[in-house]
């Protein structure tokens, strides 16, 4: 090779990584990696921090996480809440905990109780807390607490993210980020709803979208990089105030998403139109705000009862049974 050339990439045979490759594997099954990265996205109000909690203590005591996904065995947790106080925290765990019949002095979760995170310059110091306790799943909660990147911007942002990627990579570490979705749903992907920059909905390799329905119960959508997406879980928390708080989450797999009263005012205004009624048709004659159409629509969209015909708007799906 001449002086100066420069030095060609390094390649393997596709072959030799089938042989070499470690097998997926899963830490909490169909929910998270062993070592993968994830993103937990929803609305403000919607029970991420509580979900992402009831996950932290089904991991550390291979318990099913919220009422539903398995964890084949128990190992250690590290987690850092930069908005709840200690006590709600402690509260909190020690009501998942309950709820399974364990005491939380018996379960292997540690909190970083510093204050003033900063990614990515707290990075160095995070992979030395890994490498000293050696958790499974480390907690990020919420994001936006974490950082003073602009989260519009995709070149601050990869900073941060892949610095938190390769972390998980070195380390084996699941790392799971909790983060605000825009007040306003989005009527397509669920990652498309996830406040700035689109490479948040590109980092996870399990992204869980979590909603709150007009029934007080929560619809979980989960997409994997290298898995089939589920069909959406509904999930209710249920807490118990009587006797020592407990809180669990309750699985209804199978169960369609509760249909809202604006779902179905749309629904029967289309169902009465002859054509097509674009979205701002549709909140002139009900009057109502457009996230509350969009939100309809998207429920509507999911469960089949709709569809958009271009620029003339929404209409009823064909083959959908009215009345």
């Amino acid at each position: 090779m001449s002086a100066g050339a420069p030095e060609p990439l390094a390649t393997v045979p596709a072959a030799q990584l089938v042989k070499t490759a470690s097998p997926v594997e899963w830490l909490v099954e169909g929910l998270l990696l062993k070592g993968g990265a994830a993103i937990l996205g929803g609305a403000p109000k919607a029970g991420k921090s509580f979900l992402a909690l009831d996950v932290c203590v089904a991991v550390a005591s291979a318990t099913p996480a919220a009422g539903h996904f398995h964890v084949a065995a128990a190992c250690p947790v590290t987690l850092l809440c930069a908005e709840d106080p200690s006590p709600v925290l402690a509260q909190r765990l020690a009501a998942l905990a309950r709820s399974r019949s364990l005491a939380l002095d018996d379960l292997p979760i540690e909190v970083i109780v510093e204050t003033l995170v900063r990614l990515p310059e707290a990075l160095p110091r995070l992979a030395a807390t890994l490498a000293r306790s050696r958790p499974g799943l480390l907690l990020l909660d919420p994001l936006i607490r974490l950082h003073r990147a602009d989260e519009n911007s995709a070149s601050e942002m990869a900073v941060v993210l892949d610095g938190l990627r390769d972390l998980a990579r070195a380390e084996s570490t699941a790392i799971l980020l909790v983060h605000h979705a825009r007040k306003a749903a989005s009527a397509g992907s669920p990652g498309a709803g996830l406040r700035g920059s689109s490479d948040l909905a590109a980092f996870g390799d399990s992204n869980l979208y979590l909603r709150r329905l007009a029934d007080t119960a929560l619809e979980l959508r989960i997409e994997h990089r290298a898995a089939a997406a589920p069909e959406p879980l509904q999930l209710r928390l249920c807490v118990e105030a009587e006797g020592g708080a407990s809180a669990r989450f309750q699985a209804q797999p199978g169960r369609a998403p509760a249909q809202d009263l604006s779902a179905s005012r749309v629904l029967a205004l289309l169902e009465r139109s002859p054509n097509p009624l674009p979205a701002s048709a549709l909140r002139g004659k009900l009057g109502v705000r457009n996230q509350t159409i969009t939100a309809a629509l998207r429920t509507l969209l999911d469960n089949g009862s709709v569809e958009r015909r271009g620029r003339d708007g929404w209409a009823i799906k064909h083959g959908h049974l009215q009345g």
